[in-house]
């Protein structure tokens, strides 16, 4: 064999072999880790009531934000997500309260794949008992005041888990972090300081630091509590600094302002900086134990 074409053949399997490990790492995959905490956002309204709720009903979702790992986007914000009403306990007579709750049970990654969840959101209505036993005590007669139906608003955020581990392909994106700058966007970011639960026995105050452009409003108010409109509970700010042309506010409110509004599980809030007729706002999660 001539030693150019020797040249030339060692010259191919060294390039198919470059060729082939790129393929590979391409293909890699990056392992999506058991009990990852997966937020599902509903996209419908639901009641609990006969007819309009039952056990095994599909409830549109989709998934609330980004699940990353390691740098790498997994499941997609938007991914849908399938969910049902694992059970409904209707309201009664004598002001007996209702009760829904929505499992969620699939979604999809990145590259395609069918990824089961476990874990759901129990929503309880309002009991109307206190009420419908007085009145039965002071008129001596069967009092049929029924209990609110368990109510579920389009927009609610709750958690689930992936069941086991998987391994998602990226692709191209493989080795390339996913930065999010989606926040420059927005004239209004805000973070709970979750470090300033730690060493309080008994917190009294949820505090937020809340950023906006120089020369803004510095008067924020919370106007929307999982996604329904509330009367605007206002923040009490305690201090304000400027950092590269933005001012940066920590704001207050009490807990327990917040928590007669709170329902069971992870509840989402809406800060809103009102100029004028103008409103501007941001919604985050706030994930604590209730």
């Amino acid at each position: 064999m001539k030693p150019s074409r020797t040249k030339n053949i060692i010259s191919f399997v060294a390039a198919f072999c470059v060729l082939f490990q790129v393929q590979v790492a391409f293909a890699a995959g990056i392992t999506l880790p058991a009990y990852t905490r997966v937020f599902v956002e509903t996209t419908q309204d639901l009641i609990g009531k006969r007819g309009q709720a039952e056990p095994g009903q599909s409830v549109n979702a989709k998934v609330w934000r980004d699940v990353v790992v390691n740098g790498h986007v997994l499941i997609a914000a938007g991914a849908p997500i399938i969910a049902k009403v694992d059970s409904v306990k209707h309201r009664n007579i004598a002001g007996v309260k209702g009760a829904m709750t929505v499992g969620a049970y699939e979604t999809q990654s990145v590259d395609g794949q069918a990824i089961q969840l476990s874990g759901g959101y129990h929503k309880d209505g309002k009991s109307r008992m206190a009420l419908s036993i007085t009145l039965g005590v002071l008129f001596i007669l069967p009092i049929f005041i029924p209990g609110k139906a368990a109510e579920l608003p389009a927009g609610t955020v709750f958690d689930a888990n992936v069941d086991n581990n998987w391994q998602v392909e990226v692709g191209a994106s493989a080795g390339t972090r996913k930065i999010n700058l989606s926040y420059l966007d927005s004239e209004i970011s805000a973070e709970l300081l979750y470090e300033k639960f730690e060493g309080q026995e008994k917190p009294k105050y949820f505090e937020f630091q809340i950023t906006v452009p120089q020369g803004s409003s510095t008067d924020f108010v919370i106007d929307r509590i999982n996604s329904e409109e509330i009367k605007p509970l206002k923040l009490k700010n305690i201090s304000e600094n400027t950092e590269d042309d933005e001012a940066v506010v920590n704001a207050q409110i009490k807990i327990k302002t917040l928590l007669k509004k709170f329902a069971k599980g992870i509840n989402t809030i809406e800060i809103a900086n009102i100029e004028g007729d103008e409103r501007v706002a941001t919604k985050l999660t706030i994930d604590i134990e209730i």
